[in-house]
């Protein structure tokens, strides 16, 4: 019988690493990739690292796969949820899970009122509806922000932004008859932008919406750089948590009928999927800023060029459109963030890390932060899109609204004493243990954490803790205060180098360093001769810490060509068996009156 961590797809992962690395050493690759510059060791690592990419990505999306029956919304439940999405003061937060779920149902439905989605697409809204249930428990349920309730609220403003815009029809057009179609009414409206975008790209801008922060760990980029996560290390730090969305998000697919779009030759929607998503980094916010505004300024772009900037625009918008909210809505996505920044923050200082975020100690603190946040970033970003898509510029106003609102706070606030102060204290409620971090997607998370004594020998972390429903999410209070601070008593950085880890990771013992050293002992230089020759001398901790997951064994899949795994979807890791043996493993690889101007057919 087969041993499921040593035969991950029926052969030894071993075999498979050591052929990824030679392939990566006759195309040269691997030289001084991740500040490895022994060149006998590159390419054998890169391996390694694509290999457990791979490994984790297929394992994360394949063992969520339960209940593969369509989404039924009951008739009642049905209205009320049309009538909310349609309207600007929406508000996933405060719904039901379930109901959260039949609101990206609903929005999908609404898109394949246009005329030919269906055909052009190729899919059926059946496959759209066991995706969307198979995607949520993807998302981690225990972030503050970056949840799926964020998804779906980032999905209903794409649908709000391109409604006004008269692409995409109201949300309400599902309360005609069933017949009905919807194209749009260019009449007066020719050479506007938003009529470039056909239909392979409205879907690829739902699907990107809905899976833009898919696996999300509640850290950021900065967080995993510093921290060395194995992640930053496969991405050469850059965009590594969109491009991880990216690799979820499209096996995702692949598991429910959706994958024919990524590979149709000719029809780029892979590309355009990707682009999109990998524009909500906010790292490459001000390139994108001088891309569009050089559109807007009349540079020619081809065609395939200007749909992607005016998707990468609506995207952005959307992601960061809690500013153009209306106040109520904006506050508690505010307060959301904040939470989960103060959760950063405090694993930052428990591991002796570079600070990466400010969370917000006081009222003023958290005003100026979002003046800040809505001046530099979101209000710019609005206020040219709308020179673009005209029919933005009423909630580039309402983000100006905000602006002021905050502004004229910040005056009261500054002008009081703290005891004096109108404001309640900045509060962040203690929904999270330290402990909910090691459900995340394991590459996300340093090294020491993943390899430390775990308190549950399984294959899946069992938090004390429930995942936080949409009742908890919602109930931070305009502002807030810790009262206890989050202590994490059995997640700390080991006392001293651990040879029994992922070689490429080990930390050194670290005091008042800022920065994490990789181990150079004998024994991590026989773990690197051991992969390098492809001898597997110990288990791999491969689907230990698995991301939600429980492993059956017998269960397998077998790999696709390495030829087709996306760059995006792959990684890889290292290990040693409890013995302390050297072993070596790898596995190759808003709405608008009436129908918005569009017209219905019958």
């Amino acid at each position: 019988m087969l041993d499921n961590e040593e035969y991950s797809h029926g052969r030894r992962r071993s075999v498979d690493v050591g052929g990824l690395a030679l392939a990566l050493e006759n195309q040269g690759l691997g030289h001084g990739w991740g500040g490895w510059e022994e060149d006998e060791q590159g390419e054998t690592r890169y391996a390694e690292l694509l290999s457990d990419m791979y490994n984790h990505t297929q394992t994360t999306v394949s063992h969520h796969v339960h209940d593969i029956s369509p989404i039924v919304i009951p008739p009642h439940t049905r209205a009320h949820l049309i009538n909310s999405l349609d309207s600007w003061h929406f508000e996933p937060q405060n719904l039901p899970e379930e109901e959260v779920l039949f609101c990206a149902q609903i929005l999908f439905e609404s898109l394949f009122r246009i005329e030919r989605m269906r055909e052009d697409i190729g899919v059926s809204l059946d496959d759209i509806s066991v995706f969307l249930k198979h995607l949520r428990p993807l998302y981690c349920g225990h972030n503050s922000y970056h949840n799926f309730q964020h998804a779906v609220d980032v999905l209903q403003a794409s649908q709000a932004f391109l409604c006004a815009a008269g692409v995409v029809p109201p949300v309400s057009i599902l309360l005609d008859s069933a017949d009905c179609t919807w194209r749009p009414n260019k009449r007066g409206k020719e050479g506007h932008l938003a009529f470039d975008l056909n239909n392979t790209c409205l879907f690829a801008l739902y699907i990107a919406a809905i899976g833009h922060d898919v696996g999300h760990p509640g850290l950021t980029n900065m967080f995993m750089k510093n921290a060395k996560a194995p992640l930053s290390d496969v991405y050469d730090n850059k965009s590594a948590l969109e491009q991880m969305h990216c690799a979820l998000l499209i096996q995702a697919m692949r598991h429910h009928g959706l994958g024919k779009l990524l590979d149709r030759p000719d029809s780029g929607f892979r590309k355009m999927l990707a682009g999109i998503v990998l524009a909500t980094d906010m790292s490459v916010h001000y390139q994108f800023i001088r891309d569009f505004q050089s559109l807007v300024d009349g540079r020619e772009y081809s065609l395939e060029r200007r749909r992607l900037l005016l998707c990468q625009a609506i995207i952005k918008c959307a992601d960061i459109s809690n500013p153009s909210r209306p106040p109520g809505v904006s506050h508690y996505w505010a307060n959301a963030l904040m939470a989960e920044w103060t959760y950063q923050a405090t694993l930052e200082k428990r591991w002796s890390l570079p600070p990466s975020v400010t969370p917000s100690e006081c009222p003023l603190d958290q005003v100026r932060g979002q003046i800040f946040f809505i001046g530099s970033y979101a209000k710019p970003l609005m206020d040219l899109v709308a020179q673009a898509v005209p029919e933005m510029e009423v909630f580039a106003c309402q983000c100006t609204t905000n602006l002021a609102m905050w502004v004229a706070r910040k005056e009261v606030l500054s002008s009081a004493s703290a005891e004096d102060s109108p404001y309640p204290p900045v509060v962040i409620p203690c929904l999270r243990p330290p402990e909910d971090f090691l459900t995340s997607f394991p590459l996300t998370l340093p090294a020491f954490v993943l390899t430390a004594d775990e308190p549950v020998a399984s294959g899946e972390w069992h938090s004390a803790y429930p995942p936080s429903d949409s009742s908890s999410s919602s109930d931070f209070g305009s502002d807030v205060h810790v009262e206890h601070p989050v202590v994490f008593p059995s997640l700390s950085p080991p006392a001293s180098p651990v040879p029994s880890v992922s070689s490429s990771y080990a930390l050194a013992t670290r005091s008042s360093s800022s920065s994490l050293a990789s181990n150079t002992s004998d024994a991590t230089q026989a773990m690197r001769a051991a992969y390098s020759a492809s001898v597997r001398k110990k288990k791999s901790f491969h689907h230990r810490y698995s991301w939600n997951v429980t492993i059956k064994s017998g269960t397998s899949t077998p790999p696709p060509l390495l030829a087709t795994i996306p760059k995006a979807a792959l990684l890889l890791t290292e290990s040693t068996s409890t013995s302390g043996t050297t072993v070596t493993s790898v596995t190759a690889m808003v709405s608008s009156d009436g129908n918005n101007g569009g017209l219905k057919v019958p």
